[in-house]
């Protein structure tokens, strides 16, 4: 059995060190970076499953570097799990506005972090191993390939976005509340205000053009997609 690659960008040895443990006896491979320099070089040439990556990391910063992650083709849909040694909303927020896929507040306890990497595992393979095409009108959502096309023209969408646009493409006209797309679209009861909801969904309408307002908010309970 081919093990899973994880990267870990973090500056602090304890923390490498610790992650490093912990992954290797759950047999995961576990690669290691001190900076958002190596990290990137890394994460290009050794293609990993899943990326930890430290918020405040040295040189770029684990944000900005999220940022480049999601806007490169290559390595745009790695699930990426952010540290932090702050709890505070304003952070996840904006970690989860620029494509993180979680995050862990420091210190955390190994239980923890293994359910959570085996989580955005187990999502990201249900995606690798779906390849499905959705079609509603004249746009087309390729499950296998992340893909969205509306009139053949591909659309740009960051990975939550594209995840709450399939759960609205396959339950078309079904009311989905705030709490239960942060639940279910990120995977956990993640303690963030349900604005960040809002935010993606600001986002995603942008990103749909014209086919953004078929994304309707229902005053008082959520949001549906209209066909």
């Amino acid at each position: 059995m081919i093990k899973k690659k994880i990267l870990i960008i973090d500056d602090e040895d304890s923390i490498r060190s610790l992650l490093t443990d912990v992954l290797e006896q759950n047999n995961f491979l576990a690669i290691s970076c001190p900076d958002t320099d190596e990290g990137y070089a890394r994460i290009l040439k050794s293609k990993p499953d899943l990326i930890i990556l430290d918020v405040k990391v040295p040189r770029i910063g684990g944000i900005e570097l999220c940022r480049i992650l999601r806007n490169n083709p290559e390595t745009a849909q790695i699930p990426i799990m952010m540290l932090t040694v702050e709890s505070t909303e304003t952070d996840k927020v904006i970690g989860f506005e620029v494509g993180a896929d979680d995050y862990v507040t420091k210190p955390f306890s190994s239980k923890e972090l293994l359910a959570r990497v085996n989580s955005l595992l187990r999502r990201a393979s249900r995606h690798d191993d779906n390849d499905e095409t959705i079609k509603t009108g004249s746009m087309e959502i390729d499950m296998k390939a992340q893909s969205v096309t509306i009139n053949r023209k591909p659309i740009k969408l960051r990975p939550k976005e594209f995840d709450i646009l399939v759960l609205f493409v396959k339950n078309q006209n079904i009311v989905f509340d705030r709490t239960y797309i942060l639940e279910n679209v990120f995977g956990y009861k993640i303690p963030v205000s349900t604005r960040t909801v809002d935010t993606h969904i600001k986002n995603l309408r942008h990103s749909l053009g014209g086919y953004g307002d078929k994304i309707v908010t229902v005053f008082g309970r959520g949001f549906k997609f209209v066909p």
